[in-house]
């Protein structure tokens, strides 16, 4: 069977966060650094048999997804579970031709830490018949959007396996 695959390079110019939306990455709280808690809503089960695998560093993070198809050649997903030391994990993903992003957020309050994109550089994806990767990125963590300073956390990918699609994210999963 032939496999048909759109690669998509774009440029991640700064990455917008939606603050206040109940879809969309976590939450950034008023002040620029990265460590948030995630945006809450109604409770969501991720029920479909969608996974994602993330990688940062030497980290891997085995997640439940929710995929929702936006149009052509657009992806949005959201993610849940934990870490393997028990703490909550929560993703988002965008992979649409302007403006992908992908965003983690392993622990909650004051001990949480949002892994994001630097914000120069290429951040290529690939949209199959599967769902989609992101074969390199470089995340970094306490992203100050202000000054552009951060701490790298390490080369990384995403790979999502898309079972089903809905027609739009559900909110985050609350606490």
């Amino acid at each position: 069977m032939c496999r048909l695959a759109l690669i998509v390079i774009v440029v991640a110019s700064a990455c917008s966060v939606q603050t206040g939306s109940s879809e969309g990455p976590p939450e950034r709280p008023s002040s620029t650094t990265s460590a948030a808690a995630p945006t809450t809503g109604s409770t969501t089960t991720l029920v479909d048999g969608s996974t994602a695998v993330i990688l940062i560093g030497p980290a891997r993070y085995d997640l439940r997804a929710v995929c929702a198809a936006g149009g052509a050649g657009e992806v949005e997903v959201s993610l849940a579970g934990e870490d393997v030391n028990g703490k909550k994990v929560v993703g988002y993903i965008r992979a649409f031709l302007g403006e992908p992003y992908v965003s983690l957020l392993v622990g909650e309050g004051d001990e949480a830490v949002l892994f994001e994109p630097r914000l120069e550089g290429i951040l290529p994806f690939e949209l199959t018949d599967r769902g989609v990767q992101f074969p390199e990125v470089d995340f970094v963590s306490e992203l100050d959007l202000e000054t552009g300073e951060f701490q790298p956390a390490g080369i990384g990918s995403v790979e999502v396996d898309c079972r089903s699609y809905v027609r739009e994210l559900p909110p985050v999963p609350a606490d």
